[in-house]
């Protein structure tokens, strides 16, 4: 026995399951076989073909909001692809690594052991995929449609100058004529940022030809003093998106809190991690100029936007 380790019959009675559970094979056999069953069905998510409805309208929404898909072009963010594949890798490395001894063991004299841990795993993962498939099936007889009238807020927005990811200066103003979506994000964010874009991206491509031409989008970098005009270039590149029709807006940083504070998009940073708390907010401004709704994240936000950006490119221009 490791002399540093606690002696299981000096703890009270409830803790030494837990302390088996932990210190033996049982905890890491288990968390990699959910882990390894995850990536089985990441692959699997990867390979299902899109449907209107079950299994194959749950691996498209997946692919949407894991690997970035554009609907219209089908093609996905390769990065994002290889990072969630990487992620349960890495953590089944890791815990090989810190339970390597008692995994070897019971490999080498008790296989059999292993299958109630495994097989708990498999169920689990099944479980959770069967029950996400179920509560998206009917969602086409639950969507609400956007209460367009009731959340048209009509006031106007604040004009604002900043430069693109192409180095080039761009105002709001000067877009009258065209639907803006405005929002706020920032190149080092692996959370809620690529679901923006992803959101972004997905209703664009739910649009027609003609009504993608009325649409511009605005990303207003919430982290100004790192994100430069080289840096947004590369993020531009990374998305696949093209300035005019969606341009990342960065800028002095005075220049650029200022916009994002007008707009009310609140964000705290940590000095350690260099990571931002922020508001997931889509500023969606109508032909004439004036700022008509403020979406957030969400399968019916995006549904909504889709409606909003449909509703305002049919109206008259400026």
């Amino acid at each position: 026995m490791n002399p540093s380790a606690p002696d299981p019959n000096d703890l009270p009675r409830s803790m030494r399951g837990l302390y088996e559970f932990f210190s033996s094979y049982r905890f890491p056999v288990l968390m990699i076989a959910v882990l390894l069953s995850f990536e089985a069905l990441q692959l699997s998510m990867l390979a299902i073909p899109a449907g209107a409805t079950g299994l194959g309208a749950f691996a498209e929404e997946f692919r949407v909001w894991c690997y970035g898909l554009d609907q219209q072009s089908g093609q996905m963010e390769t990065a994002y692809v290889l990072m969630f594949l990487a992620q349960p890798a890495v953590m089944t490395a890791v815990l090989f690594f810190v339970w390597k001894r008692p995994i070897l063991d019971v490999v080498a004299r008790r296989p059999r052991a292993t299958l109630p841990y495994l097989g708990v795993a498999s169920v689990l993962v099944v479980t959770v995929c069967v029950s996400l498939v179920l509560v998206g099936s009917p969602a086409e007889a639950k969507e609400l449609g956007l209460p367009a009238e009731q959340l048209r807020l009509g006031r106007p927005a604040h004009d604002f100058t900043l430069t693109n990811h192409a180095g080039e200066e761009t105002s709001l103003g000067s877009l009258k004529g065209n639907v803006v979506v405005v929002t706020g994000v920032y190149t080092t964010c692996g959370h809620t940022c690529p679901l923006i874009m992803s959101q972004l991206k997905g209703a664009l491509s739910r649009l027609t030809n003609d009504e993608r031409r009325a649409v511009r989008v605005l990303a207003v970098t919430l982290d100004p003093a790192r994100d430069t005009i080289d840096v947004l270039q590369r993020a531009a590149e990374r998305y696949q998106v093209q300035a005019p029709a969606f341009q990342f807006l960065g800028g002095a940083p005075a220049d650029v809190d200022a916009v994002l504070d007008r707009y009310e998009i609140s964000r705290v940073g940590d000095p350690m991690s260099g990571q931002i708390d922020h508001a997931n907010l889509f500023f969606v401004i109508d032909r004439q100029g004036k700022l008509a709704y403020r979406l957030t994240l969400g399968e019916q936000q995006e549904r909504w936007l889709v409606e909003a950006l449909r509703l305002l490119v049919a109206e008259p221009g400026a």
